[in-house]
C-alpha cells in the first residue's frame, strides 16, 4: 500500500456537504486480508527511538487532539478511545459502530498507530517477553477519526465520495470537534499539464480557517506514480500554512517517489514494516491484494511523524500560533534531508526573526546659546580695564608723592645752618 488518492469525481461546490453532493450509489468490495507480523521482529527505528525516550520526559501530547482524515481508524488495545469524527464514504457498515471506527483500507489505522500508539512494555516480575518498543510521537494525544475516502468502494453515478470537497468538508469537520492538529495523508495530485479545480476554493477557505483557529495542518507530499507525476501540484500540501512531508527511504536519502515540494524540505521515514493491526489486537506488515503483499510505505506514513511532532509541541507550547510550531519543526530539522527529530524539535528554540533596518534621520544639535558667557567676559574685561586704569592712575599719585618727600628734607636742613 501506497498513497491513498483522493479521487476528483465531481466535487461539491462551496458550503455543500458531502453527503447532500447529489444522486449516486457507493457499494463497499471486500476488505483485504492483512499479514500479521511479530513486533519484536521489527524493533523500531534506533534513532527515532531514542528520540522519543528524550521526548517523551517532556511532552507526550496529553490534552492535545489530532484529527485523522484518512480511511477510518479501527480500534485497538494499543490506541487511546477514537472519537468518530463522521463518515464520508457510507460503504462498510457495521451495526452499533460508526462508518469511521471501520477501516477496511488499514491505511488510517496504520497512521494512527504512528501518531499515538500507546507503549507497551510487557508486564510480570519478572519480564514475561510480551512487550516491545514500538511507540507513537504523541501517545498520550487523543483521536478524531474522519473517513475521508477508501480504495475498496465502487462508485456509481455522481457520489460526491473522495472528492477535494470532502477533504475541506473533513478539515470543517475536525475544527468544529476541537481538533488541535489536522494530519492528511490522503491527497488530491493534478498533473501540471491540468488546469486546477474550481473546488480547490472551499479547501483553501477550510485551510485558512485552520490557521486562523489556531490548529496545525500537516499533509503527506505525494507520491509519483501514473496519476501523480514529477511537477504536479498535491493539495493540500500546497497550501504554505500546511507543513508538506516527504519520505525517506533511510537515513540519509529521500525516496524517489516523494513528489518535490516547492517549500522547506521536511522529511521522515517512509516504510514502516510494523504497524497497528486494522483487523484485531496485533500487528501488521502490510495487506494482501491482488498484486500480492503491499507493505506501508510512502509519504502517508511520513506525515503522522511529524503530526505528532506538532502534539508534543502543542502539549509544551499551548499558546503558541501554527506559525510558531511550524517555525520550530522546520528550524530543527537537517538542511541537507530535511530529517524531523521529535526531541529536537520539542527543544530547541528558533532563531529570532531579523528585525529589518529602518532609516533613522537624526538632525544636527543647534549651537549652544553663550550670549551669556560672552556678556559675563564683556562685564569682566570692563571691569579688569577699570581696576587697571585705577590702579595706574594710584601708582603714578604715589609715585609723585614719593619724589616730593626728598626735596622737602633738603630744604629744611638748609634753612637750620643760615647763620
Amino acid at each position: 500500500m501506497i498513497l491513498t488518492t483522493v479521487v476528483l469525481l465531481g466535487a461539491p461546490g462551496p458550503g455543500t456537504r458531502a453527503q447532500d453532493a447529489g444522486p449516486g450509489v457507493v457499494e463497499p468490495m471486500d476488505c483485504p486480508a492483512v499479514s500479521p507480523v511479530d513486533p519484536t521482529l521489527h524493533p523500531m527505528d534506533g534513532d527515532l527511538a531514542d528520540s522519543l525516550d528524550r521526548a517523551h520526559r517532556i511532552a507526550t501530547g496529553h490534552d492535545v487532539t489530532v484529527a485523522v482524515i484518512d480511511t477510518g481508524i479501527s480500534p485497538h488495545p494499543r490506541l487511546p478511545g477514537i472519537h468518530p469524527g463522521g463518515d464520508l464514504v457510507g460503504a462498510h457498515q457495521q451495526e452499533g459502530i460508526p462508518g469511521e471506527l471501520i477501516d477496511c483500507d488499514g491505511h488510517g489505522t496504520i497512521v494512527a498507530g504512528i501518531i499515538a500508539m500507546r507503549p507497551d512494555h510487557g508486564s510480570g516480575w519478572p519480564y514475561d517477553g510480551t512487550g516491545d518498543n514500538h511507540v507513537g510521537i504523541a501517545p498520550a494525544a487523543n483521536l478524531i477519526a474522519i473517513k475521508q475516502t477508501s480504495a475498496f468502494v465502487r462508485h456509481s453515478g455522481d457520489t460526491g465520495v473522495g472528492t477535494l470537497g470532502t477533504l475541506a468538508d473533513s478539515v470543517h469537520r475536525a475544527l468544529d470537534q476541537g481538533a488541535h492538529i489536522i494530519n492528511i495523508s490522503v491527497v488530491s495530485c493534478i498533473p501540471a499539464t491540468h488546469e486546477h479545480p474550481g473546488a480547490i476554493h472551499p479547501l483553501d477557505e477550510a485551510l485558512w480557517r485552520a490557521e486562523h483557529q489556531g490548529v496545525v495542518v500537516v499533509a503527506a507530499a505525494g507520491n509519483v506514480g501514473q496519476d501523480c507525476p514529477e511537477g504536479s501540484t498535491v493539495y493540500p500540501a500546497h497550501a504554505e500554512t500546511v507543513l508538506a512531508v516527504s519520505a525517506r527511504f533511510d537515513s540519509h536519502t529521500i525516496a524517489s517517489y516523494s513528489v518535490a515540494s516547492d517549500q522547506q524540505l521536511l522529511s521522515a521515514q517512509g516504510l514502516i514494516p510494523t504497524g497497528l493491526s486494522p483487523r484485531g489486537d496485533g500487528f501488521v506488515s502490510g495487506v494482501l491484494a491482488q498484486s500480492g503483499h503491499n507493505p506501508f510505505e510512502g509519504t502517508s506514513f511520513a506525515a503522522p511523524v511529524v503530526s505528532g511532532t506538532a502534539a508534543l509541541i502543542r502539549q509544551r507550547h499551548p499558546h503558541a500560533s501554527p506559525a510558531e510550531i511550524r517555525a520550530r519543526i522546520l528550524a530543527s530539522v537537517d538542511p541537507a534531508r530535511g530529517a524531523v527529530d521529535p526531541y529536537r524539535a520539542l527543544t530547541m528554540e528558533p532563531a529570532p526573526a531579523p528585525v529589518p533596518a529602518r532609516e533613522v534621520h537624526i538632525s544636527a544639535p543647534a549651537p549652544p546659546d553663550d550670549s551669556a558667557r560672552r556678556n559675563a567676559v564683556a562685564v569682566l574685561g570692563m571691569v579688569a580695564a577699570v581696576v587697571t586704569a585705577i590702579a595706574v592712575t594710584t601708582g603714578r599719585w604715589w609715585g609723585s608723592r614719593q619724589r616730593l618727600k626728598p626735596s622737602h628734607s633738603m630744604n629744611s636742613s638748609a634753612q637750620g645752618r643760615v647763620p
